[in-house]
C-alpha cells in the first residue's frame, strides 16, 4: 500500500525542521525521533502556567509569574562573582530580576531602562524581598503573544532545550493535513472538546 502524498512532509529527514540541524537531529534519535511524524507522539510530561498577572502581588512565591514591567536601574557586581541585578516595576510592585554570570553589555541591551517588557520566570522571596533569577522570557510588549498562556515541558536529552523541542514540535505539527473530525459530534459538544485542529 502506497502512502498518501499529504504525507510525505511527516517521513521527511528532522532537519527540515524549523531550529533542528544536524546535533539536534542527532540528539532526537537518541529518544526515538527520526522523522517529522514521530514528534507528533513526543508528549509533554507537565507544562507551565504563564497567564499573565498585573503584578507580583497577585501570586504566592515560589511560583511562576508572567508580568509586564518598566526597566529601572541596573546594579553590575562590585565583586566578581557576585550576581548582576536589575530593578523593575509591575502595575503594583518594585522587585528584581538577578543574573549570575551575565554581560552587562548583553542585559542592558535585553532591558534598557525606562523601557517596557514583558518578563516570565519563576519569581521568589529572598530576605522578604520578591526576585526572580534568570527569567525564561524577556519580550517587548509586542512580542506578547509569542508567549503561550500554558507553555508544555517536553522530556529532553543532552544536546536539546525545551525551546528546540517546542519549534520542532510545532514545525511538525504544521505538516499534518487537513483530517475529518472523527468523533461523534454531539459527544464532542457535550465534553468541550478542541477541534482535531484548532482554528
Amino acid at each position: 500500500m502506497t502512502r498518501p502524498e499529504a504525507l510525505f512532509p511527516l517521513f521527511a529527514e528532522l532537519e527540515t525542521l524549523p531550529g533542528v540541524g544536524p546535533k539536534a537531529a542527532q540528539a532526537f534519535e537518541t529518544m526515538g525521533v527520526a522523522r517529522p511524524k514521530d514528534l507528533l507522539y513526543l508528549l509533554p510530561h507537565s507544562g507551565i502556567d504563564r497567564t499573565r498577572r498585573a503584578s507580583v502581588r497577585d501570586v504566592v512565591p515560589p511560583t511562576t509569574l508572567t508580568v509586564e514591567v518598566e526597566v529601572g536601574a541596573h546594579m553590575p557586581p562590585r565583586v566578581k562573582g557576585k550576581p548582576y541585578r536589575v530593578m523593575v516595576r509591575d502595575a503594583r510592585l518594585e522587585f528584581m530580576l538577578v543574573f549570575f554570570h551575565a554581560r552587562a553589555d548583553f542585559l542592558q541591551k535585553l532591558l534598557p531602562t525606562g523601557q517596557r517588557r514583558l518578563i516570565s520566570g519563576k519569581v521568589e522571596l529572598f530576605d522578604g524581598i520578591a526576585q526572580m533569577v534568570h527569567p525564561d522570557h524577556v519580550l517587548r510588549p509586542e512580542e506578547a503573544s509569542d508567549l503561550p498562556s500554558f507553555e508544555p515541558v517536553y522530556p529532553l536529552t543532552a544536546g536539546l532545550t525545551q525551546r528546540v523541542v517546542a519549534k520542532a514540535v510545532a514545525g511538525a505539527l504544521a505538516r499534518v493535513p487537513p483530517l475529518a473530525e472523527w468523533i461523534d459530534p454531539n459527544l464532542k459538544a457535550r465534553e468541550g472538546w478542541p477541534d482535531w485542529r484548532p482554528r
